[in-house]
C-alpha cells in the first residue's frame, strides 16, 4: 500500500502540466494519529495558516477514516487492534482581531468493523505484499484489546461512537519578515466516552510554535512548514492511566508546490513522543506518519483538501488514514 501510493503520487506530479501559478497559500492537512488508543488525546494540529484577517469565519468539514490491523504479545504487554475508526469534525474558526483567532472543534468518532478489510487485503495480495496477520476470514471485525501486568486493561468488541472530545484553540500570527510565526494553545475538553474510545476522560492542554515559509522557495511556488508543541495530558479513564504519560511533544515538517491555479501538491511528516510508558512498540515508541495529497483551491474562500496517510514508523499509528476536508471562509 505505502509503497503503491508513492508511485501515485510520483505519476501524479510527472502528469501535472507545469505553468506559473497565481502565488496562494499553501495549507497543511489537518491530521491527527487515529490509532485507537492514541486519538483520544490532545494531540495538537500545527495549523500554518490561521485566519489574520479581523471579522473572517472559517469553517473546516473534515473526514477521517483510518483503518488498522495489529496483534502484538510481548512478555507483560499483548494488544490488539482491529478496527476502522471514522472520526468527522466541524471546526468554527473566528478571526477576533487581525493575526488573532479563536476556534472550537466538535468531532464525532466512531469505531467499527467498517469496510475497508477486504480491499486492503486484495491489494496486498495483488502487489505480493505482506499481510502482517489480516485474512479474509478476520475481515471486517472490531477488536481493540490491552493487557499489561502492571494492571492496565481495556476491551472494545463492539462497534460504536459519540460525540468526542471539543476541542478550544487559539493562535496568533506574528509576521517575520515575508514569512510567520504563529502561536497556539489549545484546550481538549473531556466530553467524549473512555469506554467507546471518543475521549479520555482527562483535560489536556497544548502550546505550540508554527513557522509558515512561503518566501524561500516562492520562485518555485513552493512553501514551506513546520512547527513543535508541548502537550500536558490529563490522566484517562479507567486502567489505562497506569501506564499513560502525562506529557509529550508533537512535531511536524512539511512542503508544499502551488502545481496550478487549482491544484497544490502537499507532502508533511506527522510525529509525537510516546503517549504510554511501555515496552511494546504500538504503544511505547514514537510514532511518524507520512502524509500525502492535493489540495484544490476553488476560489479565494473555498476549497477541498484530499489525503492519504501512513505510519512510516508501522504499527504506532493506523495503517492507513484518508481524508477529506472542505473549508469555506466567509
Amino acid at each position: 500500500m505505502k509503497r503503491a501510493s508513492q508511485f501515485a503520487l510520483l505519476a501524479i506530479i510527472l502528469l501535472l502540466p507545469i505553468y506559473s501559478a497565481k502565488a496562494s497559500e499553501i495549507r497543511a492537512f489537518h491530521n491527527i494519529n487515529q490509532l485507537p488508543f492514541k486519538q483520544i488525546y490532545g494531540l495538537p494540529s500545527l495549523d500554518n495558516s490561521p485566519l489574520t484577517e479581523a471579522g473572517k469565519l472559517r469553517l473546516n468539514f473534515i473526514t477521517n477514516i483510518s483503518n488498522t490491523f495489529d496483534v502484538s504479545v510481548g512478555t507483560d504487554e499483548n494488544i490488539v487492534t482491529d478496527a476502522e475508526t471514522l472520526r468527522a469534525s466541524l471546526i468554527l474558526s473566528y478571526a477576533v482581531k487581525n493575526n488573532w483567532q479563536l476556534g472550537i472543534e466538535v468531532p464525532y468518532v466512531r469505531h467499527s468493523g467498517g469496510f475497508l478489510d477486504d480491499f486492503i487485503y486484495d491489494w496486498h495480495d495483488f502487489f505480493s505484499m505482506p499481510q502482517n496477520g489480516r485474512t479474509k476470514e478476520n475481515s471486517d471485525q472490531i477488536e481493540v484489546s490491552y493487557l499489561s501486568t502492571k494492571g492496565a486493561s481495556f476491551t472494545l468488541n463492539d462497534s460504536g461512537g459519540g460525540v468526542g472530545d471539543i476541542r478550544i484553540n487559539s493562535a496568533y500570527t506574528l509576521p517575520w519578515g515575508n514569512r510567520a510565526l504563529i502561536f497556539s494553545t489549545e484546550l481538549k475538553l473531556p466530553t467524549g466516552d473512555f469506554d467507546k474510545l471518543t475521549g479520555s476522560g482527562g483535560l489536556d492542554v497544548s502550546a505550540g510554535l508554527t513557522i509558515n515559509d512561503p518566501h524561500s522557495l516562492r520562485k518555485y511556488n513552493i512553501t514551506l512548514f513546520g512547527g513543535l508543541a508541548g502537550v500536558f495530558l490529563g490522566d484517562s479513564d479507567g486502567e489505562m492511566s497506569v501506564i499513560q504519560n502525562n506529557f509529550a511533544l508533537a512535531a511536524r515538517a512539511g512542503i508544499g508546490w502551488q502545481a496550478s491555479r487549482l491544484i497544490q501538491l502537499k507532502l508533511q511528516m506527522d510525529g509525537q513522543t510516546p503517549l504510554y510508558d511501555s515496552d511494546i512498540k504500538e504503544m511505547g515508541d514514537p510514532t511518524l506518519q507520512l502524509v500525502m495529497g492535493v489540495g484544490l483551491t476553488f476560489t479565494d474562500d473555498a476549497y477541498l483538501d484530499i489525503s492519504i496517510a501512513e505510519d512510516i514508523n508501522t504499527c504506532t499509528a493506523a495503517d492507513i488514514a484518508f481524508q477529506l476536508a472542505l473549508v469555506i471562509t466567509y
